[in-house]
């Protein structure tokens, strides 16, 4: 019977908690798109004991994510080989011209989020969400507490809002998970190791400043995808590369790098994706598996749309 009550009694806060979360300008879905084309989607994400300091609806994330933008417009333009062109990212917005960010509460506490859900683990939950879209990047801006400020790999990252440098290294943050979706730190670029420079070039996006003065941006290496040519970022490219293609499709295409190579070969011949791979691993992986010895986790999503 105390049990009976008890269950009652959680669902009606669960209840008043959906309600109290329901505010004007917030969605809880991702809205109608105004392109077709590939593009950064903002997720604000709770845990359901989380407090909604309604950063999605006060402008703290549009004016963060304009912000990081910007940067990256004015640091891609002063690389020597880009002419002076700049890029930015293609981001989600709204038909109204707002930038779309949906507010998503989950059933699990921010200890069950951060040990078992958002580091790397939510493509089963967005999935079942309906973020499913593979031409997407989505971007999930937490209240967790971590000991990083961020996470992320090949079409799913997060930002800890709760770790005590985030807020104010947001800027330096955006740009260093971002990075990663787009597989940045892969392996035939010089001086990566596992997924960033081997000395942490700490002015550098890729060990979270704001500079792209090395390598990853533009480089002459035969067969090794350069960040400029991103599909998410415009203009777009002549010759524009795919994360998702590379990295869950498991299809190299023209970028045919020794070292990319060998290592897709060892993933194929020994079904171990996630230890031997290339840069940035693919988040849309199931992980709701079980893991084996080496940490191997099992099972895709198949194909998206």
């Amino acid at each position: 019977m105390k049990k009976a009550i008890l269950i009652l009694v959680f669902g009606l806060l669960w209840c008043n908690v959906g309600f109290a979360d329901e505010k004007p300008g917030r969605f809880f879905e991702d809205q109608p798109d105004v392109t077709d084309g590939h593009q950064i989607h903002f997720i604000y994400l709770l845990g359901k004991d989380s407090k909604d300091k309604e950063l999605d609806i006060n402008g703290f994330v549009e004016k963060e994510v304009k912000k990081m933008n910007q940067v990256m417009l004015e640091q891609s333009a002063k690389h020597k080989k880009s002419g002076g062109i700049g890029k930015k990212y293609k981001l989600d917005y709204r038909k109204d011209g707002k930038l779309d960010i949906t507010f998503i509460r989950t059933s699990l506490t921010k200890k069950e989020l951060n040990k078992y859900s958002v580091n790397t683990q939510m493509g089963n939950y967005l999935v079942n969400k309906g973020f499913n879209n593979s031409k997407k990047t989505y971007l999930n801006l937490t209240e967790v507490s971590n000991k990083n400020s961020g996470d992320a790999g090949v079409g799913i990252g997060t930002i800890y809002l709760n770790n005590q440098y985030t807020k104010k290294a947001m800027t330096q943050i955006l740009l260093h998970e971002l990075l990663h979706t787009q597989l940045m730190g892969i392996k035939c670029i010089k001086g990566i190791k596992t997924i960033h420079w081997s000395n942490h070039d700490n002015p550098h996006m890729l060990g979270q400043g704001k500079s792209l003065n090395r390598g990853l941006y533009m480089h002459d290496i035969e067969g090794c995808p350069q960040f400029a040519d991103s599909v998410f970022l415009m203009p777009t490219s002549k010759e524009p590369y795919d994360p998702y293609k590379i990295m869950c499709d498991r299809d190299l295409g023209k970028y045919t790098h020794p070292k990319l190579v060998k290592v897709m070969n060892k993933a194929t011949k020994t079904n171990k994706w996630y230890a031997n791979r290339i840069g940035p691993t693919c988040n849309w992986r199931d992980w709701t598996g079980k893991f084996s010895k080496s940490g191997e986790k099992f099972g895709f999503f198949g194909e998206m749309r």
